[in-house]
């Protein structure tokens, strides 16, 4: 992952590192440098663990902070919900690479179907900081319930996540 300030300075983009996260609004005091303290301290946690867990925690937090990643960031993280949530593919590392690549074919013919950040604080109703002290059971129905929050969020764009999301299965998981 590039460093988020160097993305947000690209974008020209100040991060705020006080009050609550300024992209997902969550209950932070040091702004969204907590927010991302947060996130990594918790994605720690997932080395050796549930798969299905690690990637749509990732992918919600991801769309949570457009700001802070690449230009077509949104359409990979989308299109790995749609994957997921909607298609039940059992993901793993293996697969991220070539569904980056039929994202990279896809937006050659298509460059207007980039998915733009959702105005700020409507990315979803739940953050990062509703993981936070959880036991492992309330973690992962709250991780499954955060994921879908943050994919209905996005919900005008899932068109673009499917078209992907379908070309990817009828050429990799068939």
């Amino acid at each position: 992952m590039q460093n988020i300030e160097r993305q947000a300075q690209k974008k020209g983009v100040k991060l705020k590192a006080y009050g609550q996260c300024q992209f997902c609004g969550s209950n932070t005091a040091g702004g969204v440098i907590e927010c991302f303290d947060i996130f990594n301290h918790i994605a720690s946690h997932f080395v050796g663990g549930n798969g299905l867990s690690q990637f749509i925690y990732t992918d919600a937090h991801c769309l949570q902070h457009s700001e802070v990643h690449g230009r077509w960031n949104n359409n990979l993280h989308l299109t790995r919900q749609y994957l997921i949530l909607e298609r039940n593919i059992e993901w793993e590392y293996s697969k991220t690479p070539l569904l980056s690549d039929m994202m990279d074919k896809y937006k050659l013919s298509h460059p207007d179907a980039l998915i733009p950040a959702l105005p700020v604080l409507e990315r979803g109703n739940l953050t990062v900081t509703d993981l936070v002290g959880l036991k492992q059971d309330e973690f992962e129905s709250m991780l499954l319930t955060w994921a879908i929050d943050v994919y209905h969020a996005y919900n005008q764009f899932h068109v673009i996540a499917k078209i992907v999301g379908d070309l990817y299965i009828n050429k990799y998981e068939r």
